[in-house]
């Protein structure tokens, strides 16, 4: 069974201006299937009845199960659902929900969050051990001196959802947070790798450093090794065998960026299957994709990796656009992989 905290994720993901009404016990926003016409967020018709576990949409007329739902927005099949429910990205289920009282504020950072950036705060805390881990991984991945890192790392150590965990803040073009993942860095940290801001529709990370004047905006599946190359931003996650990749509000973050050519750098086909098969859908849809060279998607899984075993504090575009493909060429470059790989 698809869990019910997944359902609610992605009705947030794919809808917009989601709110929760607790005495109704339903989740209300613009529909993604139909955008409310010319509507969109404007009008909110698309409804999730947790009662009966059923989606529906006064506008556009649709009407079916929760998973049916899943299955028409993300492509995936249930199967594919079921152990994509199980892996990236999951929003815990015992949170406080969200209710539709207007002064209801959802917090930008994670509670009584730690700037890793700020001496003065690290001074005042220098003695906990958790906030040293955090700073050793900051330096191992050079994420501190990356060309693209974001203008704050933190640390809360005492939220519910998110204690212990490094924050990664999505800034938006108004130099404002709108958005953060955390990441695990405890060994016996035993919550999923990344979680996510709850109640919160994903927005791209470094959507805010974007360089008009560039050519390019290449499109990570993490914001870590976006953190490695100018005019990179993040989808914070990719599904498989999904047709979707992005987000509503994603979409029209790109969309201010017309004239940008956008090229999909993903984790090594060499080594990771999930991006091999990502990046054959992703060329399907004519897109453009950096297709990792033998000689180093052989010895690196992603651009982090480079970066630590380099020390390299960028990752020039020149390497990106000299392996990027489309169409069938990029079809053929993938099944040369594959051979090579049995």
């Amino acid at each position: 069974m698809i869990p019910e905290n997944y359902i609610v994720q992605k009705f947030y993901e794919y809808n917009g201006g989601v709110k929760y009404s607790k005495f109704q016990r339903t989740y209300q926003g613009s529909c993604f299937i139909c955008k409310e016409g010319k509507s969109w967020l404007k009008k909110k018709r698309c409804y999730y009845l947790l009662e009966k576990r059923v989606v529906c949409c006064h506008n556009c007329g649709w009407y079916s199960g929760a998973v049916d739902w899943l299955k028409e927005v993300t492509g995936m099949s249930f199967n594919q659902l079921l152990e994509d429910s199980k892996g990236f990205d999951i929003t815990p289920s015992s949170l406080t929900e969200v209710t539709d009282k207007k002064n209801i504020v959802i917090p930008d950072l994670p509670q009584d969050s730690i700037n890793l950036l700020d001496k003065s705060q690290i001074l005042f805390h220098r003695h906990n051990k958790i906030l040293k881990v955090a700073l050793q991984v900051l330096i191992k991945r050079r994420l501190l001196y990356a060309i693209n890192k974001p203008k704050t790392f933190w640390l809360s150590l005492v939220d519910y959802v998110h204690k212990d965990r490094l924050v990664i803040p999505f800034y938006n073009r108004d130099n404002k947070i709108s958005y953060y993942q955390t990441r695990s860095i405890l060994p016996n940290d035993t919550r999923p790798k990344y979680l996510s801001k709850l109640n919160t529709q994903k927005s791209l990370y470094g959507i805010d450093s974007i360089d008009s004047s560039a050519d390019n905006i290449f499109i990570f599946e993490g914001p870590i090794n976006a953190c490695f190359m100018k005019n990179g931003v993040a989808v914070c996650g990719i599904q498989e065998d999904s047709k979707s990749s992005f987000t509503q509000l994603q979409k029209m973050q790109l969309l201010a960026f017309p004239l940008h050519t956008k090229i999909w750098v993903l984790d090594s086909q060499w080594i990771d299957d999930a991006s091999l098969s990502k990046s054959s859908i992703l060329l399907d849809q004519n897109e453009k994709v950096f297709i990792w060279p033998r000689s180093v998607g052989t010895s690196f899984k992603d651009f982090n990796d480079i970066a630590i075993e380099r020390e390299d504090n960028e990752i020039l575009s020149d390497f990106v656009i000299a392996n990027t493909y489309e169409g069938l060429k990029g079809k053929m470059k993938l099944a040369e992989i594959k051979r090579s790989r049995k």
